[in-house]
């Protein structure tokens, strides 16, 4: 039987955390495979392309991923970290891995930034696999 392979984006908040214990709730470790992925956004200015400021972003995004496969222990792991916009990051990553389903949390984000769209909204616009949104 072919495994359900499911991707998983993460960021810095805890909010994020919320996808890994639904997959621990509703799906069983010999049936599953886990690409745990950190996308960091990289604002092109003068100060920040510092190489000390990469290097800290990069290990920012493998704590995060690390934290996050530990909590996922038996299961069938990959961790991603990439630079780039997180939504076509997500959606490229999705088609390439070939995934069934695409688990994310709800932004908590307000106001103008909320009204814009949101990573969230593109990757369901766009995304061939399942995506699975869920609530805070």
């Amino acid at each position: 039987m072919k495994k359900i392979k499911i991707l998983v984006p993460l960021d810095t908040t805890e909010r994020s955390t919320h996808s890994i214990n639904w997959i621990k709730k509703y799906f069983n470790k010999n049936d599953i495979e886990i690409i745990l992925m950190n996308v960091r956004e990289v604002i092109v200015a003068e100060d920040l392309l510092k190489q000390e400021n990469l290097w800290d972003m990069r290990e920012e995004s493998n704590l995060v991923l690390d934290e996050a496969a530990m909590e996922l222990e038996g299961y069938t792991v990959e961790k991603f970290a990439i630079f780039g916009y997180a939504s076509d990051q997500i959606l490229k990553k999705a088609e390439e891995e070939n995934c069934d389903l695409i688990i994310m949390t709800k932004s908590t984000k307000k106001g103008l930034v909320r009204m814009i769209g949101s990573v969230t909204s593109k990757v369901i616009k766009n995304a061939k696999a399942t995506v699975i949104v869920l609530p805070k």
